[in-house]
């Protein structure tokens, strides 16, 4: 199956990029429209399904391997 990864000075600034910007993102806007409570609950809710997609990438796809 083909995997694509891409340079490894790439790949750690895409992880970081895609853990921490959608996560901050979504409990802003719970946060903001729905209340301090509903929004920090929201924000975990949906940071769930982005993290397992960081693991499976950095663990199952080996991106923290240095290239060959």
């Amino acid at each position: 199956i083909f995997v694509y990864r891409p340079r490894f000075i790439y790949r750690v600034p895409i992880l970081i990029f895609f853990t921490t910007f959608p996560t901050i993102l979504i409990t802003t806007l719970a946060w903001r429209y729905l209340g301090m409570k509903t929004g920090i609950s929201i924000g975990f809710f949906f940071s769930i399904p982005i993290i397992i997609l960081a693991c499976y990438k950095i663990f199952m796809q080996d991106w923290l391997d240095d290239e060959k």
